[in-house]
């Protein structure tokens, strides 16, 4: 699946040009090899950014700083959550960035972004994947959610996910049968982020609530971690259509590395997770894709045990959206690292990518949307 309009340089040849000579032939074999060599140049330029990774401030970063990570968007690490585990997430976050010498750095704009690659210290923005955490709906009495959001803020939390797995007050989860979008509550709370300058994230969410909520909104929304449903049939993946409203507002696409919503192949690899990227920027361009892993920051994978614990999930859910088939694996191997962001850089310049392209897709492309969206 050779991406279109995006392979720029050293690569510009039609089928019938591959019909060529044998130096030709040897030149056009040798060109992937070329353009990995590119790749990582370009990867060591770019600003590099997971759009969705999960840990907390107890984590090391010097080994993804070593490996070239600018920036993470970090899901505050709790269960359930909760307002109440939210502020104390927060706070320990917070914590950590007021510690002297702490190697984190606060991400509350995309300045602060540059400032984190240029000290050398990892950005952090901080995210929750579900607006429960705003409390039990008051909205037909009083404006308490909206307060709870504006204190979150004030806390910096900067990227906010309408639902996670199961419908909340604002909308309906991309699990849910009545698929029937938006609350008030929901308006309410898309609204007021984009006032306060909050990235709206609808990863989870179900087509209609995600539909809805990029018809509604006045600046662009995200989706940091999903996959293609043309490529695979699955409520998990998003379709062309929510894709294509996607983009046409200027929001952001991040392609993640759950290989059992990627393939059913029984061995997945990177360029299953190529594939997906190869798809999103056919549909909505290369200016509006990236790369949200959904794993820990600095993995200690296990593979077994990461895979037992997904089938329990899914047949406890099985023949809901996302639980299609029960898996034969979770996610791709090689990407569960801390140099996943690197190997991502090198599939893509072996796929035929640009350097230009690779540094979008590596993180340019959130960077320049976080900008527009939260300053």
């Amino acid at each position: 699946m050779a991406p279109r309009n995006v392979v720029k340089q050293g690569l510009r040849f039609g089928r019938r040009e591959f019909i060529c000579g044998g130096l030709a032939i040897t030149a056009c074999a040798s060109a992937p090899n070329a353009r990995a060599g590119g790749a990582l140049d370009a990867y060591r330029r770019a600003f590099v950014i997971d759009s969705l990774s999960i840990d907390g401030p107890a984590t090391d970063p010097a080994p993804v700083i070593a490996a070239g990570m600018t920036a993470a968007v970090l899901d505050l690490q709790m269960y359930p959550r909760n307002q109440e585990n939210a502020t104390a997430a927060l706070q320990r976050w917070n914590d950590e960035f007021a510690r002297a010498g702490s190697p984190y750095l606060k991400v509350l704009r995309a300045a602060d972004i540059v400032a984190a690659k240029n000290s050398s210290r990892f950005g952090v923005i901080l995210a929750c994947q579900d607006a429960a955490i705003l409390g039990v709906s008051t909205w037909s009495v009083n404006a308490q959610n909206i307060k709870n959001l504006e204190n979150f803020h004030a806390q910096g939390l900067r990227v906010l996910q309408l639902t996670h797995n199961d419908r909340n007050a604002v909308g309906d989860s991309y699990q849910e049968k009545t698929n029937a979008g938006l609350s008030r509550l929901g308006e309410a709370v898309v609204t007021n982020m984009n006032r306060l300058r909050m990235m709206v994230d609808l990863s989870h969410c179900g087509d209609r609530t995600t539909l809805e909520t990029i018809a509604l909104s006045s600046r662009p929304c995200a989706i940091t971690h999903a996959s293609c449903r043309s490529l695979l049939d699955t409520g998990r993946a998003k379709t062309d259509a929510v894709v294509r409203a996607l983009a046409r507002k200027g929001g952001f696409f991040g392609v993640f590395n759950m290989s059992m919503w990627l393939t059913e192949e029984d061995v997945p690899t990177i360029e299953h997770v190529v594939n997906h990227i190869d798809h999103a920027v056919q549909v909505a361009g290369i200016e509006q894709v990236g790369f949200g892993s959904d794993g820990a920051l600095n993995p200690t994978f296990d593979p077994e045990a990461s895979l037992t614990g997904m089938r329990a999930y899914v047949r406890r859910t099985h023949g809901i959206p996302g639980s299609e088939r029960i898996p034969n694996h979770v996610v791709v191997q090689e990407l569960a690292s801390v140099d996943r962001m690197q190997r991502l850089a090198m599939a893509l310049g072996r796929r035929g990518y640009s350097d230009d392209a690779v540094e979008k897709i590596v993180g340019g492309n959130f960077k320049r949307i976080f900008a527009e969206v939260c300053g």
